[in-house]
């Protein structure tokens, strides 16, 4: 099968990136699947159509709510991109440093504006080394911290990759009572867990 034209699949993923990662709207990000995509998370399980992923992606981030994702560098092979983010969290020490771990996502596109499946790598040290430090740091700086939504560095790696805008963010989960609560992989009751 021929790929589409790599100025397409370039727009479709910028589109892809501000949606989701950088406006986190997790709503209009989701409905850039296909109705037959998977999301495959390694860790959490697979996740299929645009429902599940809004679901998934709005639970396990609306649980994180002080974590944002930051888009390091990014790969296209005809309609498959490779990407890396650091899953960043603003320091709650004044001054501080950002705390983060890295992921790896591989995307398909399928045309349209509208991607197949995307697969999501990250190593459960670095997330539980990444939780421990932010909690200390809260703990002693600032309890309220991942309340306040900060998105403060986006770092000088892709210059596209950024919000238009100053302030809080504005997750397509704030304030909604609809959205599953998520705190360990036994709370998920929809996708297929691996193992």
């Amino acid at each position: 099968m021929t790929a589409h034209p790599r100025e397409e699949v370039e727009a479709a993923f910028r589109n892809y990136v501000m949606t989701g990662l950088v406006n986190e709207d997790w709503i209009g990000w989701s409905q850039l699947f296909t109705d037959d995509a998977t999301y495959n998370d390694h860790f959490y399980g697979i996740f299929t159509g645009p429902k599940e992923i809004q679901m998934f992606l709005e639970s396990t981030m609306s649980t994180g709510s002080q974590v944002y994702s930051v888009l390091v560098w990014y790969n296209i092979d005809g309609d498959q991109i490779v990407y890396k983010v650091l899953n960043r969290a603003d320091n709650p020490e004044p001054g501080g440093p950002p705390i983060e771990f890295p992921s790896l996502q591989i995307i398909q596109y399928a045309g349209n504006g509208k991607w197949k499946s995307e697969e999501d790598w990250w190593i459960m040290a670095e997330m539980k080394a990444f939780a421990q430090k932010y909690a200390a740091a809260a703990a002693k700086f600032d309890p309220e911290h991942r309340h306040k939504l900060t998105r403060d560095d986006w770092g000088p790696w892709v210059d596209w990759a950024r919000p238009d805008h100053a302030g809080p963010a504005k997750p397509s989960w704030l304030g909604r009572d609809d959205v599953p609560v998520v705190r360990s992989i036994k709370d998920m009751t929809f996708g297929v867990r691996h193992g």
